[in-house]
């Protein structure tokens, strides 16, 4: 199999470990601590990824050096921005769990919480204020494993660490734990994959310790600052639902919120995978100065992923009601048109992936960065009046909003970002999403079917496989190709 389909394969699994862990975790917290419980725990997760940011837009910089340095049997190069990199991180790490710390009370009282519920919800930001740096470290290693191209080992160690967390939470729900004391699992999960990637880059580590020079940092950074504007509105765009919830509604209902982002994520995190190892073929070619060919791949690559991308959203939005239910049970048709609604705007976001693939190949990320501040603002502008008009509903339609207005605005601008190469046309897109609709109402009847009459957690058996079931006829007739031939496509000529 060629290294970018290998690692294309690698990268979903590792994103399949963090879709796992949420659909096996989410319903055994709720019913440990409630619905209103569940909102708290929502809330202190999305302020420590809301300071995840800090490196957004400087991991794809580290991988990128440290391959190009392994590439050009430059090994002390790819040490001095491992450690570079490493030293970076647990400065920022440290500093941002001690605002975290400090700030807890403060940050808790902002939130309509009950009086029991918000002390457990300092107490779960201070715990959890130690996966800060412990993430940080956790990200250098695998900066630079990715980097090195071993996506196969980031998707082992991936699985560990889901393993180590369930392991964890089962654990301590069952000796009874309050909400906060739940936040061990978060740290018992980083400190196992620090571990086992540590151990793999572990040549790499102990080798003489060295850092970039000042001309070389001031690129670094440069580089990342551009990149992290549009990175980091990804994870505050992301992560602002349920925060500006919690400032509008009670914890239940931010609950609801948590629920449907989580299920518009890991539709993002899958169809997200992939485009790590299509980015480094496309740098590959770049460097090589090939831009006959490159622009040649770009065509065809683009159009099966916009194609591909645009039914999967079609089929998963239509489904999305009867999936929740499938997962949690009764009770959460909220959270289901929520998240019908948010895989559409998630969708819009990536199905322009391999156009931002490109950029990034290029050198060229000045408009990513644009976009991701128009996308920022939009949320600002749409998000903030309907969540005081129509309180969570208000917040999922700003976010609708946003996404789709910026992906408007992404691709009026992508041509004169990118001249002479020639992206997928809106009639790809037309004829993408009438397939995804026709095949995604049948998938749609049988999942409802699924869900009247098998219990709940057994009936997302049958429901995943109406709506994969569906996805494969999509391939068959939208882009007249199975899977295998759309990954031997994603790797052209590696």
């Amino acid at each position: 199999m060629g290294g970018t389909k290998r690692n294309a394969l690698a990268s979903v699994a590792t994103a399949v470990a963090g879709i796992a862990v949420a659909l096996i975790s989410t319903p055994l917290i709720i019913d440990h601590v409630g619905r209103s419980g569940y909102g708290v725990w929502a809330v202190a997760m999305a302020v420590v990824i809301y300071l995840g940011i800090l490196e957004a837009g400087f991991a794809p910089v580290a991988q990128r050096r440290v391959a190009a340095a392994l590439g050009s049997d430059d090994r002390s190069g790819a040490v001095r921005v491992f450690w570079s990199t490493l030293i970076f991180y647990l400065a920022l790490g440290v500093l941002a769990a001690a605002v975290v710390f400090l700030l807890a009370p403060v940050v808790a009282a902002l939130f309509d919480f009950p009086g029991d519920l918000e002390t457990q919800a300092v107490e779960l930001l201070r715990i959890v204020a130690l996966a800060i740096p412990l993430g940080l470290l956790m990200a250098a290693l695998t900066n630079a494993l990715q980097g090195a191209e071993r996506f196969s080992a980031v998707a082992v160690t991936a699985l560990m660490g889901a393993l180590a967390y369930l392991v964890a939470l089962v654990l301590l729900v069952r000796s009874g734990s309050s909400l906060s004391q739940l936040g061990w699992a978060v740290i018992a999960q980083l400190v196992v994959l620090i571990v086992a990637r540590g151990a793999l880059i572990l040549e790499l580590a102990l080798s003489r310790p060295g850092v970039v020079s000042r001309a070389e940092a001031r690129e670094m950074l440069s580089m990342s600052a551009r990149l992290q504007v549009s990175v980091a509105s990804l994870i505050v765009n992301g992560q602002s639902d349920r925060v500006v919830t919690g400032l509008v509604a009670p914890p239940a209902t931010v609950a609801q919120v948590s629920i449907a982002a989580q299920v518009a994520e890991a539709g993002r995190l899958m169809a997200a995978a992939p485009l790590a190892p299509v980015t480094n073929r496309f740098s590959a070619l770049e460097g090589a100065q090939e831009r006959e060919r490159l622009e040649s791949l770009f065509g065809e690559v683009d159009r099966q992923w916009v194609s591909l991308v645009t039914g999967a959203v079609a089929i998963g939005a239509l489904c999305a009601v009867p999936l929740v239910e499938a997962w949690l049970g009764r009770g959460f048709l909220e959270a289901g048109l929520f998240a019908a609604a948010l895989v559409i705007a998630y969708g819009s976001s990536i199905v322009f992936g391999v156009r931002i693939a490109l950029l990034r190949a290029l050198g060229r990320p000045g408009l990513e960065s644009r976009t991701g501040l128009v996308l920022m603002a939009l949320n600002l502008v749409f998000t903030v009046p309907l969540a005081i008009l129509l309180d969570a509903p208000g917040v999922v339609a700003g976010t609708l909003l946003a996404y789709l207005a910026g992906a408007a605005w992404f691709v009026r601008r992508f041509q004169a970002a990118a001249p002479g190469f020639r992206p997928a046309g809106s009639a790809d897109v037309v004829r993408s999403l009438v397939w995804g609709v026709l095949f995604g109402l049948p998938a749609l009847g049988w999942c409802l079917l699924a869900v009247a009459f098998v219990p709940s957690g057994w009936a997302l058996i049958p429901v995943a496989a109406g709506m994969a079931a569906a996805a494969l006829a999509f391939l068959a007739c939208a882009l007249r190709m199975g899977p295998r031939t759309l990954l031997r496509s994603l790797g052209a000529g590696a």
